[in-house]
């Protein structure tokens, strides 16, 4: 492979085709970040490079890059044999295949590559919200690497997290938001260093492989939930067996935001019966308590399984939250069956649940009624975790805390406040802020404003389960 790397530092003028086989196999909503870099280490040494929508034509090029993110994407017979043709990515290769040269892995992306598939959508009708990771987002990684060496994860290569490139090296001006493909970004201990770079940037972004919730901290939480954060947060609940881990962490994060949060929830990779329907489900029901939305990550084998219908219809009751809100599973099936044309019969979500919980009516009495609206703490009590309110109203709040300080408060007017947000725990986070800014709070105020009082009096007045305290 170095090879044509050279030629292409030593040559001008070459033809280049760039050939995205996600793409043209099965339409990727992504484009490529490897082809973006490649494309433009080409065009900065003079060579002319096109994006190729097919496998025509391929031996009029003087070099074809091919990448495959995806083992399941087919390619055309014959053109992994010709000369021209230098493949990558992990479709490929499990691990990637071979790193990128320095001078392509770090060159500025080519955001015009996938302009001519852009402008072919468009005219066939095709939304534009539709095309947006391929028109409004910089892209790029700000770490590489993972410990976890997952075994369902082709990302093995690197047995730390280390930093990668800065801000600066992927962003484009021009586009409004920005999306990183790190490994594991919470793994790496300059974690805030890249998150100020971002924020600096004053465009939202996302992290598209989703955070390590397991590495969840107060101090991470406070400053994620602070960032310039474009949508929902994702995370990962891959195993029931870390429930302990994730729960705790879940309160941690809970504490300090109440912002839309997702969990990938991996299924039908280490079973495809029974109990692996009952963990995707009690995984579910942890969510739901914290206000979560699981997004059902099927494994291959799924389709193997005897329950392949029930995953499917599963993930079409998660995966999509104007659904999941809204009905337990059990009503999306119903509704499903309302909605299905052929009488006399059941369509398969229905027939997928009845035909379930005939053989195991045990774990369908106690997951396909649970319903998002009624298990959500948030939503039960309005306000079981902490907030932060502005110093405004804060302001507002002195009264309420001079009186619960002095105690001259009684429990129930204690928890009647906290509930009408009248009372807020986490204030003291504020008031060290309007301390350092030059406001007019003392240190001896910032004591009496702290945390333990309040923990050990509300849970007296209340049966509700606090349990991040």
């Amino acid at each position: 492979m170095q090879e044509i790397y050279e030629r292409l530092r030593r040559e001008t003028g070459l033809r280049i085709g760039i050939l995205d086989a996600d793409l043209v196999d099965h339409g990727t909503r992504h484009p490529n970040l490897a082809l973006l870099k490649i494309a433009s280490f080409c065009k900065a040494h003079g060579h002319h490079v096109d994006l190729l929508l097919d496998y025509l034509h391929l031996e009029q090029y003087d070099a074809v890059f091919l990448s495959c993110v995806f083992s399941f994407t087919t390619i055309e017979r014959g053109v992994l044999d010709l000369s021209n043709v230098y493949c990558g990515g992990t479709g490929f290769f499990p691990d990637g295949g071979e790193d990128l040269p320095y001078d392509v892995e770090h060159a500025h992306p080519d955001y015009t590559l996938y302009e001519p598939y852009v402008e072919r959508e468009l005219a066939r009708g095709r939304r534009r919200s539709a095309l947006a990771d391929y028109l409004d987002y910089s892209i790029g990684f700000t770490t590489r690497g993972c410990f976890r060496k997952c075994s369902f994860c082709v990302n093995k290569k690197y047995a730390r997290v280390f930093a990668h490139a800065p801000v600066e090296e992927f962003l484009d001006s021009e586009r409004p938001y920005i999306y990183l493909w790190d490994d594991n970004f919470l793994g790496f201990s300059g974690w805030r260093e890249i998150l100020g770079q971002l924020n600096a940037t004053g465009k939202p972004f996302q992290f598209r492989q989703g955070l390590d919730i397991r590495l969840m901290t107060d101090e991470k939480a406070l400053v994620l939930s602070r960032s310039r954060y474009h949508g929902d947060f994702i995370f990962a609940f891959d195993h029931i067996e870390d429930r302990e881990i994730i729960e705790k962490k879940l309160r941690v994060w809970r504490t300090w935001t109440d912002r839309g949060t997702r969990l990938y929830v991996l299924s039908a990779y280490d079973s495809q019966d029974e109990h692996d329907i009952e963990s995707i489900f009690m995984r579910i029901s942890i969510l739901m308590k914290y206000d979560c939305l699981p997004y059902i990550m099927r494994y291959e084998s799924y389709k193997q399984s005897k329950w392949r219908s029930l995953y499917v219809n599963i993930a079409r009751w998660c995966n999509q939250p104007q659904f999941f809100k809204k009905k337990s599973f059990r009503e999306f099936c119903e509704a499903n069956q309302a909605y299905h044309k052929t009488k006399n019969t059941m369509c398969s979500a229905y027939q997928a649940m009845t035909v379930f919980e005939r053989e195991f009516p045990r774990i369908a009495e106690r997951f396909f009624d649970l319903r998002f609206e009624e298990e959500s703490m948030l939503k039960r009590f309005g306000r079981p975790f902490f907030t932060k309110p502005s110093h405004e109203v804060l302001e507002e709040q002195r009264a309420y805390w001079g009186r619960f300080v002095r105690g001259d408060m009684s429990e129930l007017e204690t928890l009647s406040a906290y509930f009408a947000k009248k009372l807020d725990i986490m204030c003291v986070e504020h008031f060290k802020e309007a301390e350092q800014s030059g406001g007019g709070t003392s240190k001896s105020s910032l004591r009496f404003f702290g945390v333990p009082r309040l923990k050990r009096s509300l849970p007296r007045c209340s049966n509700i389960p606090i349990q991040s305290w």
